[in-house]
């Protein structure tokens, strides 16, 4: 039985074994620093622009969805690709192989590694993770930028977000909700109008 998501979007979900879809959000899990965010450029081009598994729409699209549920990105966004290409057994094999590198990576930290976190070479490498990472979410940043700043409403949400956190000092939470339903009213005929259209 074929995934509706997947005939919507012209693409053979059977494709992709659910071995590979392990092995892939594994490898990436396990190769990428930074958690959840730094994590998107990778998958955006193992799944997007390498495999042609889906759509860059619909890829950018889950992102904004799984930034604005409650939990950690990474997963959420496992869950929904997951469940897009090979449905709920998907979605359940894409968390473990988001998962599962980094309880190995800390389970080998804890007995082996943490004797040598004072040492000046270990603090000088971790320093120039760190500004890897930092170069990592700049990219997704500029991707993200790239793909959605390309219309006034957008443009608009962003901004109505940034000053409800500079100016009005108010909590996160607030500006998601405050954003988000500017933006359900701004946008909602426009992603439908332009959906219809592909």
């Amino acid at each position: 039985m074929k995934n509706r998501n997947c005939e919507t979007a012209g693409i053979d979900c059977q494709q992709i074994s659910y071995w590979e879809l392990f092995w892939t959000f594994f490898r990436v899990g396990l190769l990428t620093l930074g958690g959840g965010m730094a994590m998107v450029a990778v998958l955006r081009h193992e799944l997007v622009l390498k495999k042609k598994l889906i759509r860059d729409a619909d890829f950018m699209a889950e992102l904004s969805t799984a930034t604005m549920v409650p939990g950690a990105i990474a997963v959420n966004f496992a869950y929904l690709q997951g469940r897009n290409l090979k449905k709920s057994i998907g979605a359940l094999v894409a968390i473990l192989g988001t998962i599962l590198p980094s309880i190995i990576i800390i389970l080998l930290i804890a007995l082996f590694a943490m004797p040598y976190f004072h040492y000046p070479k270990v603090e000088a490498f971790f320093k120039g993770c760190a500004l890897a990472v930092a170069g990592q979410l700049a990219f997704t940043g500029y991707i993200f930028i790239r793909k959605h700043f390309r219309d006034w409403r957008n443009i608009f949400v962003c901004s109505v977000g940034l000053l409800v956190v500079a100016v009005f000092r108010l909590h996160p939470v607030w500006t998601v909700f405050i954003t988000g339903i500017i933006g359900y009213f701004l946008c909602r005929n426009y992603f439908s109008n332009t959906g219809s259209k592909e």
